[in-house]
């Protein structure tokens, strides 16, 4: 349906106002991705912590985020001063979050696994009478016990004179060479290929090192609290930086237009998901510095954490500089949090929108699974071994990998930019439901085509179908969030006319909580099903070096892995979407009614002026 003309009076923003907001909202998603997807990664594949470990300390987030958003919602709708009530947050927030997005990347490894040995093979007829010590270590395999004995007389890795591990000619940390005996007769095991893979599952089993007691608490303590903190602090800059689109113009049609732009922008914040690609490219200059494989990968990620942070949080500062409140709510009276709360659940129209983002929670398995799965199903753990071999470059990886980028980065970003006209034209409701219920369909294509293809989807037609399905699930998703924020800002202006209080800052800690919610929903059930097939601490160690040493993630332990990320992205997201239609069916609040509400406290403004 068309919309009325407003009236010439009406007040809205600036083009600079709104460069510089969408700015800041570019660079603060960037650090939300950072933490969304790279973090989760960070826990479980570089410092090892267990699945459930990670899985708990997001749900506890979460059910904490249940107080917390609200709360600080209640104290920006309290604030007052002479920039408004929500740019002083823009203004001071950025830095603070900066600091609490690199917190949790400074936590030290909950297990570390030990790839540092290699086979030293003893001739039979050579063989000096075997001597068991406290350096003996033994290790059943395949119904054999078999003893690992340092060739060198030490487990430790040789060092110079300055504490660093001594390099090979090719820059190769020097291993640590490893005799191995049958227990039975103490005979030496001279099958090379044996050797080798009993050597591995000596690695695995024995030589993985998890921190135990007082150390290994106080790293699941420092991932929980930095967390927390983190979530609380961007929470601080969250709302505002939403809340304030209600309060830049009194026009809904461009209202509608910034929050179009502003959800793309969030969309192309999703860079922030490349981190945990990129990251590995800094792992070498650690390893010239004498560190390990693991230790490395770990200084690799917090180097970039920093950059990346900080480039982001210069980002966001942009919105505090640009923005300027131009509503001004009549009334001035402020609430309580268990009165807002009241007024959060007494609104009809936002309530049904609160109930059917949360149903709608599995969409966030996208992101939390998205880079595990891009990292381990097409380049098997190791970027670069997999873009070049031979020295040159994978062209057909990097074709078919771009060809499911554009699929879903096309359908996220690019077409939730038409929903500003199709609000003109259809009513938000019957929008709102038509991309849940037909997004249901792609995602749960995704698993349906996996299966079909035997679990590999890596050809040309395998990723043109993928290309395909991610662009309708990835336009379903980013019109869905176009049309939550303006139904949330309309939610607003009901709230304003029906009880004379504009809750700006409350209704959107409903947004801010609905995204966060939805991301420990997702994390718990993600954690679920890893724990089911095993994909956690010790077995994603398990997992890196089978990877090393030459596996396939496709067919690694028959697939279950692949299958379950596979899984995780497409059946659960599926069943959310179809869920988030029920709330919203009859959604109260028509467009029509919207404009006249709209119509009339524009009236009341222009006389109070």
């Amino acid at each position: 349906m068309s919309k009325q003309t407003p009236p010439r009076n009406t007040i809205t923003y600036s083009r600079k106002e709104l460069v510089g907001y969408l700015t800041g909202l570019a660079g603060q998603n960037i650090i939300y991705n950072i933490i969304a997807t790279g973090l989760a990664f960070y826990f479980q594949s570089v410092i090892f912590l267990p699945a459930i470990a990670c899985s708990l300390i997001f749900a506890l987030a979460r059910v904490w985020d249940a107080i917390n958003d609200p709360m600080m919602g209640t104290i920006v709708d309290k604030t007052r001063t002479k920039w408004g009530k929500c740019k002083p947050y823009l203004l001071f927030v950025p830095a603070v979050v900066m600091v609490t997005t690199i917190l949790p990347f400074l936590n030290g490894m909950y297990a570390e696994p030990n790839d540092l040995h290699e086979v030293a093979l003893q001739d039979p007829t050579a063989y000096v009478a075997f001597s068991e010590s406290e350096l003996t270590k033994e290790l059943e395999y395949d119904g054999v016990k078999y003893l690992f004995v340092p060739a060198g007389g030490s487990w430790e890795l040789q060092k110079d004179e300055n504490g660093k591990h001594l390099m090979d000619a090719d820059g190769n940390i020097i291993k640590t060479k490893v005799m191995i005996y049958t227990d039975a007769d103490k005979a030496p095991v001279t099958d090379t290929a044996l050797a080798e893979t009993i050597l591995q599952e000596f690695q695995s089993e024995l030589g993985f090192e998890k921190k135990t007691g007082a150390k290994a608490v106080l790293i699941i303590a420092w991932a929980a609290i930095s967390y927390v903190l983190w979530g609380m602090t961007y929470t601080i800059g969250d709302i505002p930086l939403w809340g304030v689109t209600s309060l830049m113009t009194e026009d809904q049609n461009d209202r509608a237009k910034a929050l179009s732009l502003a959800r793309a922008v969030a969309n192309v914040g999703m860079i922030g998901t490349l981190f945990t690609m990129i990251a590995p490219a800094f792992q070498g200059i650690f390893k010239n510095q004498g560190m390990d494989e693991a230790h490395s990968l770990r200084m690799a990620y917090i180097t970039l954490a920093v950059v990346m942070t900080v480039f982001a949080s210069i980002l966001f500062q942009f919105a505090g500089f640009s923005v300027k409140e131009k509503v001004t709510p009549q009334n001035t009276k402020t609430y309580t949090i268990s009165e807002n709360f009241k007024i959060m659940f007494g609104n009809k129209p936002f309530r049904k929108i609160l109930i059917s983002g949360i149903l709608r929670s599995p969409i966030q398995l996208l992101s939390i699974v998205a880079m595990t799965l891009v990292m381990y199903y097409f380049f098997n753990n190791d970027i670069g071994g997999t873009l070049f071999v031979d020295g040159a470059l994978n062209v057909a990886l990097v074709l078919k990998v771009v060809i499911l980028v554009i699929g879903l980065f096309g359908g996220m970003i690019f077409f939730p930019l038409f929903v500003p006209k199709l609000i003109q034209k259809f009513e938000k409701k019957k929008l709102y439901n038509f991309f849940t219920l037909i997004g249901a369909i792609p995602f749960g294509l995704i698993f349906v085509f996996f299966l079909i293809s035997g679990g590999n989807v890596l050809t040309w037609g395998g990723m043109a179908v993928m290309s395909i399905l991610f662009f309708m699930a990835g336009a379903s998703m980013g019109s869905l969030n176009v049309l939550q924020s303006v139904m949330i800002a309309d939610c607003v202006d009901y709230e304003e006319y029906t009880n004379g209080i504009r809750p700006d800052g409350v209704f959107f800690s409903g947004q801010s909580f609905i995204t966060k919610l939805s991301a420990g929903i997702a994390s718990l059930i993600s954690g679920a099903v890893y724990a089911i097939v095993h994909f956690s601490d010790k077995n994603v160690a398990l997992l890196n070096n089978a990877l090393v040493n030459g596996a396939d993630f496709k067919t690694y332990n028959d697939g279950i892995f692949a299958a379950a990320m596979f899984f995780l992205i497409s059946v659960p997201p599926a069943i959310g979407m179809a869920l988030a239609a029920i709330p919203t069916w009859n959604y109260p609040l028509t467009d029509k009614e919207h404009t006249r509400i709209l119509d009339e406290l524009n009236a009341k403004r222009n006389q109070a002026e």
